[in-house]
Formats: C-alpha cells, sequence, structure tokens
C-alpha cells in the first residue's frame, strides 16, 4: 500500500507539474525557451513533501535523539529546497516577463503541499504499522529472490503485453501509425519493472526497520558503517546487527539501483525517440546529457556501496574498509 500511495504522489506530481508549465507557458509569451525552468521549480515544490511524507510514516522519527535530528535534518532540507524553488521561479518572471502572480501562486501551492505531506503522516504511518510481519524474518534466501523476480518479470510481461493491445487497438480505431506500439509499449514494460523492483525493495526496507526497531536514527548510524564505509564505533548491540543489516541492505540498494536504472532509462529513451522526430527542440539535447552524466556519476559509486555492503554481508569487514 505504501508503494501504491507513493507512486500514485509521484505521478501526482509529474501531472501537476507538466500542467504548471502548460499553464506557466500560455501566461508567458516570452518564456518559451524557458518553460523547463518552471517545471524545474514546480518540482522542488512538490516533490520534497512527498519524500518526506514517505520518510515520516515509514521510519520511527521519534524513536530516539537521533531520529528526532535526522527527521529535522530532511524538514529542514525539505523547506530550504522550497525556498530555492521559490528563487527559480523569481528568475523565471524576471528572464521572462511573467506575471507577478505565477510565484505567489506556485508558492502557496508548494506551501499546501508541505502542509498536506505533514497532515497525512499519522494516516500513512496506521496503514503501515497495519501490515503484518514478514514470515522470513531478517533473512533473504533463494525463495524470496525467486518470489520477486517472477513478480518482476510477471508485471513487465503483462504490461509490454496489455499496453501493446490498447495502442494498436487505438492505433487501428483512428488510422494512426502502427510503429508506435514497438517503441512506447517497451517503454511502459520498463517503467512497470521500476515500479515491480519499488516494491521488492521496499519489502527488503521494511525487514531493516524491523531489525532496528523502527528506530530512523539507529539505522542511519548502521548504515553510515556499513554502506558508506564510516568508521563510527558502534555499540555492541548495534554491532550484532550489522551482519543481518548488511545481508538486507545490499539486496534492497540492489532492487533500488535497478528500479532508478529502469525507470530513468525509459525516460531518457522517450526524451531520445521524441527528439529523433524533433531535432528542432534543443532543450531536449541538454536534459539528455544532464540525464546521462548523472547516470555516469552515480553508478559507479551505487556499484561500490553495494559491494562494501555485501562484503560486510559475508563477515569480512577489513575487506570493506
Amino acid at each position: 500500500m505504501r508503494v501504491l500511495v507513493f507512486v500514485g504522489a509521484m505521478l501526482g506530481v509529474v501531472v501537476l507539474t507538466v500542467g504548471a508549465a502548460i499553464l506557466v507557458g500560455l501566461n508567458t509569451p516570452r518564456g518559451e525557451g524557458w518553460v523547463w525552468l518552471s517545471s524545474v521549480a514546480v518540482g522542488g515544490y512538490l516533490l520534497p513533501p512527498v519524500l518526506l511524507a514517505s520518510l515520516a510514516s515509514f521510519w520511527d522519527t521519534t524513536a530516539s535523539a537521533d531520529a528526532q535530528r535526522g527527521y529535522r535534518r530532511a524538514l529542514v532540507v525539505t523547506v530550504g529546497m522550497q525556498v530555492l524553488a521559490t528563487v527559480v521561479m523569481c528568475v523565471f518572471t524576471v528572464l521572462t516577463g511573467a506575471p507577478w502572480w505565477v510565484t505567489v501562486v506556485f508558492t502557496a501551492v508548494g506551501i499546501a503541499a508541505m502542509a498536506a505531506a505533514v497532515a497525512v503522516v499519522p494516516s500513512l504511518q496506521r496503514l503501515e504499522r497495519a501490515r503484518p510481519t514478514g514470515a522470513s524474518g531478517h533473512q533473504y534466501g533463494r525463495a524470496e529472490f525467486r518470489r520477486d523476480l517472477r513478480k518482476i518479470l510477471v508485471t513487465m510481461a503483462v504490461t509490454l503485453v496489455a499496453v501493446a493491445a490498447l495502442i494498436a487497438a487505438l492505433t487501428l480505431a483512428f488510422d494512426n501509425d502502427l510503429a508506435d506500439v514497438f517503441w512506447v509499449s517497451p517503454l511502459f514494460a520498463l517503467m512497470a519493472g521500476a515500479i515491480a523492483c519499488l516494491t521488492a525493495s521496499s519489502r527488503v526496507n521494511r525487514q531493516i526497520r524491523d531489525l532496528v526497531g523502527g528506530d530512523l536514527g539507529r539505522a542511519n548510524r548502521i548504515g553510515k558503517v556499513v554502506v558508506r564505509g564510516k568508521d563510527l564505533p558502534l555499540s555492541g548491540e548495534d554491532a550484532e546487527l550489522v551482519p543481518a543489516f548488511a545481508s538486507l541492505s545490499w539486496v534492497a540498494q540492489t532492487y533500488a539501483a535497478l528500479s532508478s536504472v529502469l525507470l530513468v532509462g525509459s525516460l531518457l529513451a522517450m526524451q531520445v525517440l521524441t527528439f529523433a522526430d524533433d531535432p528542432s527542440d534543443s532543450w531536449r539535447i541538454w536534459y539528455i546529457a544532464l540525464v546521462g552524466a548523472l547516470i555516469v556519476a552515480v553508478i559507479p559509486l551505487t556499484v561500490v556501496q553495494i559491494r562494501r555492503t555485501r562484503t560486510y554481508a559475508s563477515g569480512d569487514r577489513k575487506a570493506s574498509q
């Protein structure tokens, strides 16, 4: 349920961002080349509150002093992102001569999104706590891997067939080019696979949460040692959790990384195909270059962290430092 709510919220963010870009474009005649800047600002207003609500609903942010500090830092970062979004929107207004009320309206939307994120956290917490504890405990073995892999592949296959059939029916009904079936349906299948991987990662993260008693601060403390390789002192009780934490964490990291690769890859492929149809849209080149650079920068770091975490899981702590 939490993943479905999160995905629904993310889809809402995308829809509102696109709608905002259209609204701004209609009211800003000179802003055609800068619409992307307003989209960045709208994303800055909406995305951080969604992530904050997801964090606060999943973890116990009051379990310890470290957990409370972690939540306060997340809250400060969220507000900071919204302030930065306001600055970006002001820059957009100055550059394009957009009406003054654009910034006011979107700032109000950002404040409302923040208030809504805080308001829905108790309800999301109740939904999350109502879930039954998994029978696998703190282990992730071959049976769990086969189950998750089967679900991911089935989800992608069903989505591929369903979207292809839907597009083919619409294409034949409206006498359009049937070639769209061959590139649109695989992209939707990749997106569905990303959501399935996110679901698997969330299930393993729930085991990690149960392992540390839901304490966000405790999870961050152990994670800094296991995932980031920090040389921090751990209590005897926390040190005993390191092998189990690492054995679950590297699996969750792998699914999360695979989810990001599938999602970003599908979106990037969509931009490339769109640019191939309309090479005059130059901003897509910058988008593709930026996303490509981020992928090149992030993937090696992710691989290093997963290898380090897996080394801890194997019990060879010295080799991971």
